[in-house]
């Protein structure tokens, strides 16, 4: 009898041994594949990013980048492929991806060379904020690059916008590190996403729907759209009364459709606050909360750099152009619509300007039949948000415990970021981070980055690198791993 259960027990315990590890094998299979996954996500993020970049970069600068440059640099992307970077560097990837990884976790380092390289009037400023961004914070697709690039910003209002003499017109300009990356972090922000789309969809399409006509307000702009012929048949002859009152009555009927839409996109503003990115909300509050202290800013100029960013760099410029940022889809937005959305985000702006000496003069009118603390009201509530000092966790974690391990950036990217890190050190800009910064380089090798100190890349060899990033388990760290990927040569003449 004493046999039998024993017998019995091993068997149980042989079955149980197997099962567990069967269990074993099918988590490490369920972790590679979500190892595979994110890789996937992280490539797919960062060639989406070089994408909008180049778009934003035919649409800003059209004069510098012509539609087939443009387009070729789209498919080369397309094409792109991922090759280890131990492959180009050799030895030296360790160093560099210590650099990287370095550099990633000290956010004042980071704001303080990219205002000191502003300064030093450096070319490739714009490229390197961009690589900061894309590839040494992976698009802020995980929470703990996130925190970093928030605090970069912080650090950015501090050194940057702080220290300037007119910090508005800097901002108003969207040239500076603050700026891009500003627009960069918001636009990729899955929050930020699903705030605008729920605010922003119904009254847009609905403006799409029911608006045929230019809602001018400007009598003299009103006739210039139309030709002599519609202005006698629509007005009468030209220079009567009645011509006049006919321009004033269609002037009236635009500012009351005006009045109409508005309120509407205000509506929703106010239905959807609840859901504002707690990020952006940090951020516009750090900005308040350090520019208030400066003595040469009154309250309303600062007030109106929070209005400049929340409106002008956020709301409104997906108001004008809802198409890019997935707000609609399908819907197609003619040259009406689009004078009517502009329309609508210049008395947003307006509206939340109420009250101080930036008020169009001309808008009076219009910004009298409104309620004039409606938009200020959903100001308050983000400038008067905790202004705490540690940045806020985003709320949707869908990657908890899932740590990068890779950054991706072009080889020509690699040497642009050590090359401007090099030249900031070398000049009198940067104080006290200026050890950090030397010690930071002191590990690297003088020459160009690659195998042999005798390399010449050519048009056929050029790599794009990717190094990796630490994992979030600082206590348990692993070394440091470099990412290649082969494109073609004109690729990379495109992003020098």
């Amino acid at each position: 009898m004493v046999k039998l259960d024993i017998h019995t027990l091993a068997h149980h315990l042989k079955q149980e041994r197997l099962y567990v590890n069967s269990e074993k094998q099918l988590i490490q299979r369920l972790n590679a594949d979500v190892l595979k996954t994110a890789e996937k996500l992280y490539r797919t993020a960062w060639i989406s990013k070089q994408q909008r970049i180049n778009l934003d970069r035919l649409i800003i600068t059209s004069a510098e980048a012509s539609p087939a440059e443009c387009c070729q640099h789209a498919k080369i992307l397309e094409d792109t492929q991922f090759v280890d970077g131990y492959k180009q560097l050799g030895f030296q990837e360790t160093a560099y991806g210590e650099f990287l990884n370095r550099l990633r976790e000290n956010p004042r380092l980071i704001a303080s060379c990219l205002v000191a390289g502003e300064k030093l009037n450096q070319d490739n400023t714009q490229g390197v904020i961009h690589t900061v961004f894309t590839s040494i914070y992976g698009n802020c697709i995980m929470p703990e690059d996130e925190s970093y690039l928030l605090q970069v910003l912080r650090y950015l209002i501090e050194f940057e916008l702080k220290e300037s003499d007119n910090p508005r017109r800097l901002l108003r300009r969207g040239t500076c590190a603050f700026s891009i990356l500003f627009k960069l972090f918001s636009e990729g922000l899955f929050s930020a996403k699903l705030f605008l789309t729920a605010t922003l969809h119904e009254p847009i399409m609905q403006l799409l729907v029911e608006d045929e006509d230019h809602l001018e307000t400007d009598p003299n702009k009103l006739i210039e759209r139309f030709s002599p012929v519609q202005q006698e048949k629509l007005f009468g002859e030209k220079g009567t009364e009645k011509f006049k009152q006919r321009v004033q009555e269609m002037v009236d009927s635009n500012e009351a459709k005006l009045v109409t839409l508005v309120n509407k996109f205000i509506g929703y503003l106010k239905q959807n606050t609840y859901c504002f990115p707690h990020s952006l909300r940090w951020i516009v509050s750090q900005m308040y909360k350090t520019l208030s202290c400066v003595d040469r800013l009154e309250v309303g100029e600062v007030r109106a750099m929070c209005t400049d960013l929340l409106l002008a760099c956020f709301i409104c410029p997906a108001i004008v152009n809802p198409e890019q940022y997935g707000i609609i889809s399908d819907a197609p937005i003619n040259e009406v619509a689009r004078f009517n959305l502009m329309q609508v985000g210049r008395l947003l702006q307006q509206l939340a300007m109420t009250g101080s000496e930036e008020g169009d003069p001309r808008m009076k009118n219009n910004l009298a039949k409104f309620d004039k603390s409606c938009v200020a009201a959903f100001l308050d509530v983000v400038i008067d948000g905790r202004a705490v000092e540690t940045p806020p966790m985003s709320s949707v974690n869908l990657l908890e415990g899932l740590s990068r391990t890779v950054v991706y950036m072009t080889y020509s990217q690699l040497t642009s970021l050590v090359g401007f890190m090099r030249n900031v050190m070398s000049s009198d800009q940067l104080k006290e981070d200026r050890m950090a910064l030397e010690n930071l380089l002191a590990n690297l090798p003088q020459n160009k980055p690659g195998k042999s100190s005798s390399l010449e890349m050519t048009p056929y060899n050029t790599p794009q690198l990717s190094p990796a990033t630490t994992p979030a388990n600082k206590k348990n760290r692993l070394p440091i791993g470099l990412f290649f990927g082969y494109t073609f040569w004109s690729y990379f003449l495109v992003c020098r």
